[in-house]
């Protein structure tokens, strides 16, 4: 019997590919169909997979929190349940996501939580479908017993080193607005402690530094929680340049940079560029 598996970004691909391998050593007569490929999805949706969907009994979608409404889960649960007289759709829930959080199309489908007690009920209602190749209860039973820890482990694993990997990837963003961050209280530090000769040239050294810091971040469109930190570091920094012991010789290549990034930033840089908590710290 054909079972297709739908899955929609990495960490799905990686379960529906666990999933792909385990269901036959407990349900030898399952036959998984799982395309490894998103790419035939993303262009045109392929005469191989919608053969597939229509030979299919069941289908289960690998729901995880980034994904439950993406387009191509909806359409292939919605193209086998055409036929729900016949076929079967159920949503595996994986990670931090529950079936109230199910919207859309998908709502009408019965979902199931990734733990022992629902896996072995979804487990059942394949095997009800098998017809006469069916495992009777005690061997099924048995045969769950035995290949679930696998699965719970292969699983657990996976959804793990993807996090790692996702967190890793986060990382150099995090690096660069502490950086900046740093920088810019030292600045504010410094300012409070004694006015600062802005004239003397490791001042203008630390602030060509932080304006160095501040483009390349706009360059390379480096996450929103970075970009939201270079309106607030513009107009104190500007401040700093134009009001120190130094003011009267001002650092004009470093204000004339500031200018163009708060041109770049539009209104989000103007806003805090007038009676900001940061530039209010700075005066006092």
């Amino acid at each position: 019997m054909k079972v297709f598996l739908s899955w929609s970004g990495d960490r799905s691909k990686a379960i529906a590919e666990i999933m792909r391998n385990w269901l036959p050593s407990v349900l030898q007569a399952v036959r998984p169909y799982f395309s490894p490929d998103d790419v035939s999805k993303g262009s045109r949706w392929s005469s191989e997979i919608a053969k597939e969907l229509e030979a299919s009994r069941i289908a289960l979608l690998f729901i995880t929190p980034e994904n439950p409404e993406a387009p191509w889960l909806v359409f292939e649960a919605g193209a086998l349940s055409k036929n729900l007289d016949r076929s079967k759709v159920c949503p595996l829930l994986f990670g931090n996501i529950d079936p109230t959080d199910i919207k859309g199309p998908l709502v009408q489908f019965q979902a199931a939580k990734f733990d022992k007690v629902e896996m072995k009920r979804v487990l059942k209602m394949i095997n009800t479908e098998l017809g006469e190749a069916a495992l009777n209860a005690d061997d099924l039973e048995s045969v769950f017993e035995m290949w679930w820890p696998k699965l719970d482990e292969q699983v657990s694993e996976r959804l793990r080193e993807i996090a790692e990997s996702d967190e890793t990837a986060k990382r150099p963003d995090r690096d660069l607005l502490e950086e900046i961050l740093g920088l810019t209280r030292r600045n504010i530090r410094m300012e409070r402690e004694d006015r600062l000769d802005t004239g003397h040239p490791a001042f203008r050294e630390l602030v060509d530094g932080i304006i160095e810091l501040l483009r390349g971040v706009a360059a390379i469109g480096a996450g929103s929680e970075v970009h939201q930190c270079i309106p607030r570091i513009i107009s104190p920094l500007t401040y700093l340049i134009r009001h120190g012991r130094g003011a009267r010789f001002p650092n004009i290549e470093a204000l004339r940079h500031l200018e163009e990034l708060r041109a770049m930033y539009g209104e989000e840089a103007k806003l805090v560029s007038v009676g900001s908590p940061a530039e209010t710290s700075v005066k006092e």
